[in-house]
């Protein structure tokens, strides 16, 4: 009995050897055979930007040299901003790549204006904010294991840019016994390569250093992109609501001056977080006439 279990024994061990030498050999043809799978960066394109942000298109192409399937790639990617690490995320398909053939991994990548801001106090006041995508191909091939490709690719992305007020006016522009009309005018220079929202204006108009019309303009449309756009308005002066107003008779008011110092205070908003912080004020100074 005893014989019999030595045997049994022995046999089961060459059994063992026997399938270890076998598949150390498979192992080895596979390796052999095995041709390593062509990795490149095709492109990174920026595929849309607006105020809130941009959006990049990385694209991997994959080339399959072996004359069998290989498993699709499972690809990890990381975006850098300013050498710093910003947003990462993992691509996964359980596709396979056919033999001889060619498939492109595309990597999209969203960038928040906001949140870059945020994080990089340093980004303020640039034009451009130069980014890195690194990428891991990690390839798992049965029994032979795991292999990884690394690649990298970097560029810029633009930031917005403040908009510009330029020739602002303020001018009488029809007056009479009982009103003066005066007429606003501003040019809103838009920099950036995208349309932005026309801005609030929220005005204060001073006669002698007392505020008498306050109002508020609502956006009125995009301004378009890489363009100027002229924006007007008018406020109409009542003579005897500013007699009122600083507490006189319109005959001493009109008797006493020809004219009234007047300023026109205007605070613009534009809706964008990315300039919220960014005071954007605009002042001017003119003169009221007073009827005879």
């Amino acid at each position: 009995m005893k014989k019999i279990f030595n045997r049994v024994h022995i046999v089961i061990i060459c059994i063992c050897t026997a399938l270890s030498f076998v598949s150390l050999l498979t192992c080895q043809t596979l390796s052999t055979a095995l041709q390593d799978p062509k990795v490149s960066i095709q492109s990174v394109d920026l595929t849309n930007i607006n105020f809130n942000g941009a959006r990049l298109l990385c694209k991997v192409q994959v080339e399959n040299p072996n004359a069998f399937e290989i498993p699709f790639p499972e690809t990890d990617w990381e975006c850098f901003i300013n050498s710093n690490s910003f947003v990462k995320g993992t691509i996964k398909n359980n596709n396979r790549i056919r033999a001889r053939n060619k498939t492109v991994i595309e990597v999209p990548v969203s960038l928040s204006y906001l949140e870059m801001l945020n994080t990089f106090k340093s980004i303020k006041g640039s034009r451009n904010v130069k980014y890195k995508i690194a990428l891991d191909l990690k390839f798992a091939f049965p029994l032979v294991g795991e292999k990884v490709w690394n690649l990298e690719k970097e560029g810029e992305v633009p930031l917005p840019q403040l908009p510009r007020i330029t020739s602002p006016s303020m001018r009488v522009d029809n007056v009479n016994t009982s009103r003066a009309e005066i007429l606003v005018s501003v040019n809103i220079e838009n920099p950036n390569s995208f349309e932005i929202p026309a801005p609030k204006l929220n005005y204060d108009y001073l006669l002698n250093r007392n505020s008498f019309i306050k109002g508020e303009i609502q956006n009125t449309g995009p301004l378009a992109a890489s363009s100027t756009t002229p924006l007007s308005f008018r406020l109409t002066v009542n003579y005897g609501d500013l007699a009122r107003t600083i507490a006189t008779s319109i005959t001493s008011l009109f008797s006493s001056t020809r004219e009234l110092g007047s300023q026109l205070k205007v605070n613009c908003d534009f809706g964008i977080p990315f300039f919220s912080s960014d005071p954007f004020n605009l002042s001017l100074d003119g003169i009221l006439p007073m009827p005879r």
